[in-house]
């Protein structure tokens, strides 16, 4: 199966015409069809929506009874898109819902994916010279290197800003003047272009961009947030699956579907490990196997074993956005805003049992 990287005139219009087909064929045909979800993401290609994207290789959302038609935006954040009412799911980090939910976005997380906060920070080797740091260093070193930087982001508001202004409170640094937060758009070619032209002396991006600046471009970590964290960040809720309450209403079987294909995606990423690296080679191809190798390695096993959100990981991710609103001179997020109003585990938790 192929990943389709954005929705263009002609997939719309394909649509359009299956959608105007569909109408004339008996009852009886049409509902056999398997409900249709779009889903949006910032990036194309991440180890951050493996989990979605092996689903649809791997046929396990073909099992569960769904067709899913992923699409990037090649912007930080894109919950706002669940608005529209031409994107069904948006995948990102808890932060991006809990911020739409502070807006009065009806909107709610459905599913979790990925356990680890991996959007790691790269710095140029020069650079991590010069500040006398690594990666093993203590961690109020690591982020005193972060001073006087021009620092590479997806935006304010995106997983990568938000880490950098989290670290900034962890070392007594503002981020508003004691570093230079650089938006870049484009996805991880335009941050790697950035570096190399000197825009950037580092950034924060998942992998493969981490690895293979690492690999191609004379850099090294200073956070790889999979192996080597700050305490706080060993285990969280990153990568999230949200929806409209209004698609939750008419779509909910279709939802529920997409669960339990996430939850058979992830089922095979724990047991059947070496499937799942040899898709992933396929699906990162044009990276060297070195490079590969790496980010396998680094990113294998960032997955939850299934996709039900849980209550104890969303209390640390309101405290997480709570500090970082407190360094973009922001409100707290409301204190009605918790588990039972932002979160509808039901659908994850029906797709399980249904297993």
């Amino acid at each position: 199966m192929t990943f389709n990287g954005m929705i263009t005139r002609r997939n719309a219009l394909k649509l359009a015409g299956a959608a105007g087909a569909a109408l004339s064929f008996p009852t009886i045909l049409r509902a056999q069809a398997a409900p249709e979800l779009v889903t949006l993401r910032s990036t194309s290609k991440s180890w951050l929506w493996a989990a979605e994207d092996y689903a649809t290789a791997g046929g396990f959302f073909e099992q569960a009874g769904v067709k899913v038609t992923s699409n990037a935006s090649n912007r930080g954040t894109n919950i706002a898109a669940l608005q529209g009412g031409g994107v069904d799911i948006v995948l990102g980090d808890p932060g991006e819902a809990l911020r739409g939910r502070a807006s009065n976005l009806k909107i709610r997380i459905i599913a979790s994916m990925v356990n680890r906060y991996a959007s790691h920070v790269v710095l140029k080797k020069t650079v991590l010279s010069e500040k006398g740091v690594t990666q093993e260093s203590p961690l109020a070193d690591k982020v005193a290197a972060l001073k006087g930087l021009k620092l590479g982001t997806t935006g304010p508001g995106a997983a990568p800003d938000a880490l950098f202004r989290y670290l900034a409170n962890e070392g007594g640094l503002d981020p508003n003047s004691d570093f230079q937060l650089v938006p870049v758009q484009g996805g991880g070619p335009a941050v790697l272009a950035a570096l190399q032209q000197g825009v950037i002396d580092g950034f924060c991006l998942s992998s493969p961009t981490a690895d293979m600046a690492v690999a191609r471009q004379e850099c090294d970590y200073l956070f790889q947030m999979v192996l080597n964290p700050p305490p706080f960040m060993s285990e969280v809720q990153y990568i999230c699956a949200s929806a409209g309450e209004e698609t939750i209403a008419n779509k909910r079987d279709a939802l529920v579907r997409y669960c339990k294909g996430l939850a058979l995606s992830m089922q095979s990423i724990a047991q059947e490990h070496d499937k799942f690296k040899e898709w992933a080679k396929g699906w990162f191809e044009g990276i060297e196997p070195q490079i590969f190798d790496t980010a396998f390695k680094n990113n294998g096993s960032i997955y939850f074993d299934a996709p039900l959100p849980r209550e104890d990981l969303f209390a640390k991710n309101i405290e997480f956005i709570n500090i970082v609103n407190g360094k973009m001179g922001a409100a707290p997020l409301p204190g009605s805003l918790d588990f039972a109003s932002v979160v509808d585990p039901s659908m994850a938790d029906e797709a399980i049992k249904g297993l």
